[in-house]
């Protein structure tokens, strides 16, 4: 659920809790790629539905969509890695590529492994956090909890608060 939802900061958190032997590796990745995916699938078939007329509906997403079609339109197929790596750019470049007709068999290849190089990278860098917590808080686990909060706030405050303030002062 949680990286249908929001994937980075979740996967962050997930391989904290893989470090501290909490969750199974594989498991997560698998879990984290098939939320991720649904995601994505959907939207990419939304776009393939009635894409173009909700993208241009409003300024937001118009301005998005003509960001997202510029990447499209340079770099192809590869473009799914890129848009992978760009916070908060998943909705509108998935939607786009159904509306302009990429091959759903060609989409859910390079998808699905671009999710792979995602998945495992964010996950290991949760990982490494784990790490970096272990060694400041020594075997001390009650504080684990504690870390994961402040990774999670210190996170929604560097990906999320920005642009919630940006859209409150555009309204």
């Amino acid at each position: 659920m949680g990286t249908f939802l929001e994937g980075e900061i979740f996967l962050l958190v997930v391989g904290f809790f893989i470090k501290l032997k909490m969750l199974n590796p594989y498991l997560s990745l698998v879990f984290a790629m098939a939320g991720a995916f649904l995601h994505e699938i959907i939207y990419f078939f939304l776009g393939r539905w009635k894409g173009r007329e909700i993208l241009l509906r409003n300024r937001h997403t118009r301005k998005e969509y003509r960001r997202a079609k510029k990447l499209l339109e340079k770099y192809g197929i590869l473009s799914i890695f890129i848009i992978r790596f760009l916070y908060g750019m998943r909705m509108i470049p998935m939607m786009l590529m159904g509306a302009t007709g990429f091959g759903t068999g060609k989409f859910v290849f390079f998808n699905l492994i671009s999710l792979f190089f995602w998945a495992v990278i964010y996950l290991s860098v949760g990982y490494f956090f784990g790490k970096a917590a272990e060694h400041f808080f020594g075997e001390a686990k009650e504080y684990y909890f504690i870390a994961v909060a402040v990774i999670i706030f210190a996170l929604f405050l560097i990906l999320i608060y920005p642009r919630l303030v940006e859209r409150f002062r555009k309204e």
